[in-house]
């Protein structure tokens, strides 16, 4: 008898270690999956950083070239407004000239007009800024579209295979789950690589184009300048030679003699002696002139 309550010590001895071994069995498995499931959570979120950096990243490019676009367009403003005070000084030094004596004041009055106002002036140099500075958005699009698109790839896709691997296989199956995870971000990696090949791209071109821009802008002010200052040397030139001819001859101002309304600087570097060929006073001229004065000046 007391070898068969032996016994059944014995078996119920087994059976608790059994149980024992069984729960921490269990114990053990359910700790490894929650670990794996932490693992998972924490790659997706490295991943979403990831990709919220993209987006950051095409932002930014986007801006900084937005800007400096910009900034070289209208770094023409320099230029505007030197010009506007050169054409401010000219006239306030004729001023004086209408007030010394009739035929003085005859003289300015009728060359002044061949000087433009500052208004037109200022006009005409911000005409060759608004039109390239409204093309920095067409520069951009392309760029901004393909960022949109990889954010909405982001939201519509990424984040929705997410959600989906995560509602089918999360607790159940958690190996598929971490597979399912893999898939969904080596698609999103796919993707990503493809849009950053694309954005370089567009970028490099719109660098190209914007150069083009900046250039043209920068050749409409120069023509401008050029042409205004070239009106305001005309304009003086000839009150000059008028108020020289007025003290001499008489007091009017009428083309007599050698006298031209038409005159060009050159400057005398442009004067070749010993060549049968220099550059054309006349060109881009209206043919009707009856007469042209070349000036020569030399720099000091």
């Amino acid at each position: 008898m007391a070898f068969i309550k032996k016994i059944f010590t014995f078996m119920a001895l087994v059976v608790v270690m059994a149980k024992a071994q069984q729960t921490t069995g269990l114990i053990n498995y359910y700790n490894s999956q929650n670990s794996s499931l932490i693992r998972n959570d924490e790659y997706v979120e490295a991943v979403r950083r990831q990709n919220n950096l993209h987006i950051w990243t095409y932002n930014l490019q986007i801006e900084s070239f937005y800007d400096a676009y910009l900034e070289r367009i209208n770094s023409i403003k320099i230029h505007q407004k030197s010009l506007v005070n050169e054409i401010a000084r000219v006239n306030e030094n004729l001023e004086p000239l209408t007030v010394l004596s009739d035929f003085s004041r005859q003289c300015v009055l009728k060359y002044k007009q061949l000087i433009p106002s500052e208004a037109a002036a200022d006009s005409e140099m911000e005409r060759c800024m608004t039109w390239y500075r409204g093309q920095v958005n067409t520069l951009v699009q392309y760029m901004s579209a393909t960022n949109r698109s990889l954010s909405n790839y982001y939201v519509g896709n990424f984040e929705k295979g997410i959600s989906t691997c995560r509602a089918q296989f999360n607790l159940s199956h958690p190996v598929n789950y971490t597979q399912c995870l893999a898939d969904v971000v080596s698609a999103s990696n796919a993707y990503t690589l493809s849009s950053q090949k694309t954005f370089s791209t567009q970028l490099e071109t719109a660098k190209g184009n914007s150069n083009v821009f900046v250039k043209q802008s920068n050749e409409c002010s120069f023509s401008v300048q050029n042409s205004t200052i070239s009106n305001v040397q005309r304009a003086t030139t000839l009150i000059d030679r008028c108020l020289h001819e007025s003290a001499n001859e008489k007091p009017n101002c009428n083309n007599t003699g050698y006298y031209c309304e038409n005159v060009v600087r050159v400057p005398s570097y442009l004067i070749d002696y010993k060549n049968l060929t220099m550059a054309n006073p006349f060109h881009g001229r209206n043919n009707t002139e009856n007469c042209l004065t070349l000036d020569i000046w030399y720099a000091v």
